[in-house]
């Protein structure tokens, strides 16, 4: 239902009008009188308790917390909001001259060219030059550069950098002069959002007592956040019909399936699965695309800026796109508009060297192959 919410005017008026209907005689209520500024700091504090009805009704609602609001409202149903995970990737650590031997120390912290994203040095026993004892990475006399792993020291998605981005030392390295990654890093993600945590709520009950694809589809979201699935029944994993067996087609964005996310997917479904049934679980058939466009732009921007920006925008949009649906023409170009509203005009849009949309098969899933700007 909708609460009467009053507004200060309504509630000044309201009880001017109570005060002069039950008075005996003419009433003062003109702007600055006694009466007048005793019903307006009434009328204040109606608002504050009226404000605190509505967010003490805000906080208490699932459908309306925000936040660790929201988290407070789901943990009395042992329930956790799925958290952010730190991208990760490779630096190439360098120096113009060989000639004495250099550490770098576990923890070296680097960072994006305007300083905006930090990245740290990890520990990996299998590189040749760790160095356990003094946790560092030795560069011998001689060694020119060096390739470490590097992970975000806050996780988040935007750790998503670009190649050739992570050029600063947070601090200075006796004996390395350069640092750069040769490879975009991968892998952050931003902690569940509300939305996603209220629908895998809902799924949550679905899966108490009934054996249903929504209780399979919770435990799967339960995996990861950023999981695109379809579960397709009696079907097994070539398509054929096979009455019992659930074919589970989930995609991360990279196309594969690695083992351990299809080990934890395994045990997630196995929890589960509906008594007498079996399942499969497989990556998507990748449909490779090829995205062309030409974009005019103000003379303001730069054009290799914003190149770089809808590279990011439309690969992510296109990789992570819903398996078995449609890459629409008209949806890109109003991805390109909204990520960078000062592009002026886009035409000639196309998909394989098509002007028409692509259409995946119920078990396909789109990976963007490269961009071609005109």
């Amino acid at each position: 239902m909708n609460l009467p919410i009053r507004s200060f005017t309504s509630i000044v008026r309201d009880m001017s009008a109570a005060i002069t209907a039950s008075a005996g005689s003419l009433i003062d209520m003109s702007v600055g009188s006694v009466l007048r500024a005793i019903i307006e700091a009434n009328a204040a504090i109606v608002l504050w308790v009226q404000w605190l009805t509505l967010l003490t009704l805000q906080m208490t609602r699932a459908a309306t917390s925000t936040g660790a609001d929201l988290d407070s409202w789901m943990a009395d149903f042992s329930l956790e909001r799925l958290p952010a995970a730190a991208a990760s990737g490779t630096a190439t650590f360098s120096r113009y001259a060989g000639t004495t031997v250099t550490y770098i120390p576990l923890g070296t912290v680097v960072k994006t060219q305007d300083g905006s994203v930090s990245f740290s040095v990890t520990a990996d026993i299998t590189n040749p030059s760790w160095q356990p004892s003094l946790n560092a990475y030795c560069l011998a006399i001689g060694v020119m550069a060096i390739e470490l792993p590097i992970i975000a020291t806050i996780a988040g998605q935007f750790g998503n950098v670009l190649a050739s981005t992570i050029t600063l030392l947070a601090s200075a390295v006796p004996g390395v002069d350069l640092v750069t990654n040769q490879q975009a890093t991968n892998g952050g993600t931003n902690a569940e959002s509300d939305d996603a945590f209220r629908a895998r709520f809902a799924a949550f009950f679905a899966a108490r007592s009934r054996a249903t694809i929504d209780a399979i589809g919770y435990a799967i979201s339960t995996v990861g956040t950023q999981l695109n699935y379809v579960i397709l029944e009696n079907v097994d994993a070539q398509g054929n019909t096979r009455p019992g067996n659930n074919l589970v087609v989930v995609n991360d964005g990279s196309g594969q399936l690695e083992t351990s996310l299809f080990n934890s997917l395994s045990v997630a479904i196995e929890a589960v699965r509906p008594i007498g049934t079996t399942f499969s679980i497989q990556p998507p058939s990748i449909i490779q695309v090829q995205l062309s466009f030409s974009v005019q732009c103000p003379p303001q921007l730069s054009i290799s800026a914003v190149q770089n920006l809808l590279q990011t925008t439309i690969e992510n949009y296109v990789n992570t796109h819903t398996i078995g649906s449609t890459l629409s023409i008209t949806r890109i170009s109003q991805l390109v508009y909204f990520t960078e509203p000062q592009i002026i005009n886009i035409s000639a849009v196309l998909l394989n060297g098509e002007s028409v949309d692509l259409v995946a098969p119920p078990t396909g899933a789109f990976q963007l192959l490269g961009i071609s700007f005109t």
